[in-house]
């Protein structure tokens, strides 16, 4: 049967077997067996978590937040900046990190958020997202997106403190949720991660069409 038969009935595709390569403490390199579309057996290599729990439930959170205070009518929010060795450079991202075992994605944001940041905020229930993908032809990671507000005038959040664990080292760049954000972009030094690119893109989309 040729790829190109288009005439060839469609079925749902199913994953028939994993067979684990190699892993190390955190990563492990799987090769999928699966039956694609058309019937035709296939192979896929796939990076996946060892901490994955489900391909139902999110294996990280990517945390947006939206800084406000009663002083001023600007918004903002924070970014951060670290070394990501894969990478070789700095990396411009939000926020972010792992669900721990028996945590929901909005009490894994607050604690990531206070220990990268020291700020302390409200989830927005509204826009929590639903689950995404990240890198879908190279590893099985899933995120829920959540965005988080932050009241400037709580006294938690008059100096906050990072609560960083051993190894992390991570710089905050606190900026302008419209303007800041298309300004921290243009800095060659650091890679901006897509989906940060993606957000930028779409409050500048909003703003040119409305």
């Amino acid at each position: 049967m040729s790829d190109k038969d288009s005439s060839s009935p469609r079925k749902e595709p199913t994953i028939d077997s994993i067979v684990n390569v190699g892993k190390t403490r955190f990563l492990a390199l799987n090769t999928l067996e699966y039956t694609d579309a058309k019937g035709v057996k296939r192979k896929w290599d796939c990076a996946s978590r060892t901490t994955k729990q489900s391909m139902d439930k999110a294996d990280a959170v990517v945390i947006i937040p939206i800084l406000r205070s009663s002083k001023s009518d600007t918004l903002e929010t924070i970014l951060v900046q670290q070394f990501r060795p894969p990478m070789r450079r700095v990396t411009l991202e939000f926020p972010a990190g792992l669900i721990d075992e028996g945590e929901t994605p909005v009490d894994a944001a607050l604690r990531e958020l206070k220990e990268e940041t020291g700020y302390v905020g409200i989830p927005d229930e509204e826009f929590q997202s639903m689950l995404l993908c990240m890198s879908p032809g190279l590893c099985d990671e899933s995120i829920n997106m959540i965005v988080v507000n932050i009241d400037l005038d709580q006294k938690e959040n008059q100096n906050p403190t990072q609560m960083l664990d051993e190894g992390e080292d991570i710089l905050l760049k606190r900026v302008d949720l419209f303007d800041g954000l298309k300004e921290a972009m243009k800095d060659e030094k650091q890679m901006p991660v897509s989906m940060l690119y993606s957000f930028v893109l779409g409050l500048e989309l909003g703003r040119k069409l409305k």
